[in-house]
């Protein structure tokens, strides 16, 4: 399992781990009810109390969670926790980034040889976390019903998995995320 926390860098992007100061930027991009409203675990208003909650937490969890962060500065998160999850501001929506720092924080996942499989889920209706997990590879096993915070209520969730085989198959065909030194 991947206990340390990589620095890793694609051509537009660098995933590093979360610190301390990083609760100002992520109170801002997940206080977004277009963000949160995706989200199963994100409340809405997302306060600093939320945010640094949020901090503590990934310092104690053994999970694997990047700050992605553009030239700009932290602009989301994107977490191995055995699923993949992620946010990204509202401002850099449309940019590719979340495809860019999925296959990053993926390849990442499977660079630990014990792992078989990597989970993810999107709640029903979010087209755009659908592309994104699909450029992936992800393929869709079934449904579940999940609390969304933000809403208030239970929606239903897009099951999903990624096989070693099939990444493997992938990494073959695809451009690789381009790690940079």
């Amino acid at each position: 399992m991947i206990r340390d926390i990589a620095t890793l860098r694609t051509d537009r992007l660098v995933l590093r781990p979360l610190r301390a100061d990083d609760a100002e930027a992520i109170e801002h991009g997940a206080n977004n009810l277009d963000v949160a409203r995706w989200l199963s675990v994100v409340p809405f208003p997302y306060t600093r109390a939320d945010a640094d909650a949020f901090l503590s937490s990934k310092a104690v969890e053994p999970r694997v969670t990047w700050a992605i962060c553009d030239d700009a500065g932290l602009c989301g998160v994107v977490s191995i926790r055995p699923e993949l999850g992620y946010w990204i501001a509202r401002d850099r929506w449309g940019r590719g980034y979340l495809t860019e720092a999925g296959r990053a924080a993926r390849d990442a996942a499977f660079a630990d040889p014990t792992r078989r499989s990597l989970g993810a889920r999107h709640m029903v209706g979010n087209e755009r976390s659908a592309r994104v997990l699909a450029k992936l590879g992800f393929r869709v096993v079934g449904q579940r019903t999940d609390y969304y915070r933000a809403l208030n209520q239970d929606c239903q969730s897009a099951v999903l998995t990624l096989s070693r085989a099939d990444w493997r198959r992938l990494s073959r065909t695809e451009q690789p995320y381009r790690a940079r030194a």
